[in-house]
């Protein structure tokens, strides 16, 4: 089932979180509960934020958490993820693209010029290249990186 994220469903995004923290390319890097618990509260219901998850047998197993902007210096809106993750245990299936789908839908309608994904967390990226691909998404420009001491 999918459905609209709410500020009841914090403690699960939470989980979730930590289960995409323990995954990505950060190994040893926790997730900072207390910032992202404020995060999430500050988001949840805003009209410009677009948060909806996917549950498989009322466990929370996929998110698609994005806003819509205004660009900084251009007379448009961008629509962007801020956070998107499967569980290992709902991949595969179609609930990532529906909330994709609906995600663009909901773009649209908030007047976005454009929807952009960073897929950049280290978990399977060549593969959610190709699966976002499939829904109308393209690479353009790139992500670079510079790790610090």
């Amino acid at each position: 089932m999918i459905r609209e994220l709410t500020k009841n469903d914090v403690e699960a995004i939470l989980s979730v979180g930590h289960a995409m923290a323990a995954e990505s390319m950060f190994p040893g890097a926790k997730m900072h509960e207390e910032r992202a618990r404020f995060i999430l509260s500050s988001i949840l219901g805003e009209s410009s934020v677009f948060a909806r998850g996917y549950f498989s047998d009322e466990a929370l197993v996929g998110i698609f958490i994005g806003e819509v902007s205004d660009h900084p210096f251009i007379d448009i809106k961008i629509a962007q993820d801020l956070f998107i993750y499967t569980t290992p245990e709902g991949r595969g299936g179609m609930a990532m693209a529906r909330l994709t789908k609906q995600f663009i839908h909901w773009a649209e309608e908030q007047g976005a010029y454009v929807c952009k994904l960073e897929i950049s967390a280290g978990i399977n990226d060549a593969r959610a290249v190709t699966f976002f691909g499939k829904l109308g998404f393209y690479s353009h420009g790139s992500l670079m990186l510079r790790e610090l001491s």
